[in-house]
């Protein structure tokens, strides 16, 4: 991390809205500005996730936007590279446990800085260090089924859950005409985890 960590503050959607600049707030996606600004205190009022943001230290400009919640990850589904990781006690477990990336999106003013992929060093590390309140092995994502997308997560350690579309497709239940509009994919956050107890 080094842009957000020199330049910005980590602020909850609680704190009187960001101080009153979420609404100027656009990453140029409709979805997602649509999100952060008419859904996301719903759904924090609803218990379904948690938005923080990160916010320019001297312009008090939001750069930066994610919600996050619980998930958890089926044994099943996992592919069997990312499934031999787990220790063989605990591939007996149906469900590993997760944090998932519900939104994700930058400020259109402060893109081009690697700041997305500060965020995800981030939550790695948020995770996965001895102060975390909850067990948590993977960090997921539902991430959008487009290039550009996709291979942003792929750069920053994400696999793909499924081995194929196919098998993502036969799982959601969808018809072979219906576009598979997101793919799941997570980060095993153990090595993360094990680096920080070494450190200490």
């Amino acid at each position: 991390m080094n842009y957000i960590s020199t330049n910005c503050r980590l602020m909850s959607l609680q704190e009187k809205q960001v101080q009153s600049g979420l609404s100027f707030f656009s990453c140029g996606d409709k979805d997602l500005d649509d999100f952060f600004h008419c859904d996301a205190a719903e759904y924090e009022h609803a218990l379904f996730g948690k938005t923080y943001a990160f916010v320019h230290k001297k312009s008090g400009e939001i750069s930066s936007m994610f919600t996050i919640s619980n998930g958890s990850v089926q044994a099943r589904q996992m592919r069997r590279t990312l499934r031999d990781k787990v220790p063989y006690p605990k591939r007996l477990i149906h469900n590993y446990p997760s944090v998932l990336i519900g939104r994700l999106a930058v400020n259109e003013n402060f893109q081009g800085n690697g700041i997305g992929s500060e965020i995800l060093d981030f939550l790695k590390i948020w995770f996965s260090d001895s102060h975390n309140k909850t067990g948590c092995r993977f960090l997921a994502v539902d991430a959008y089924n487009a290039p550009s997308v996709l291979k942003f997560y792929g750069n920053n350690e994400f696999s793909f859950i499924f081995k194929s579309e196919k098998e993502e497709r036969e799982s959601l239940q969808l018809h072979e005409n219906e576009p598979l509009r997101t793919r799941m994919m997570c980060c095993d956050l153990f090595h993360y985890a094990e680096s920080l107890r070494k450190s200490l």
